[in-house]
């Protein structure tokens, strides 16, 4: 007999800060672009990845909102330009 311990996991991470007003709490304030990233995993090792969402946090009051993959670009953006400079 062979055991196979296979399941998803779910990896997020912070890519970029952006200032915007919070809808919520009605403040302008920092908000944090979140990348989520599931995987499909074997013995707890992640290989294949199934899918991704975005999210944007405020920082202040916790409020999640669903984002975009443009989100990334628009992150990315500011940094290109400021290295050509």
């Amino acid at each position: 007999r062979m055991l196979f311990l296979f399941g998803l996991r779910s990896k997020a991470k912070v890519i970029g800060q952006l200032e915007r007003t919070c809808s919520k709490c009605a403040k302008p304030t920092v908000q944090s672009a979140i990348e989520t990233q599931r995987w499909f995993t074997v013995f707890f090792i992640p290989l294949i990845p199934i899918g991704g969402s975005y999210a944007i946090r405020c920082n202040l009051c916790g409020l999640t909102v669903k984002g975009s993959p443009e989100i990334k670009k628009q992150l990315a953006a500011p940094k290109a330009m400021a290295a050509g400079a």
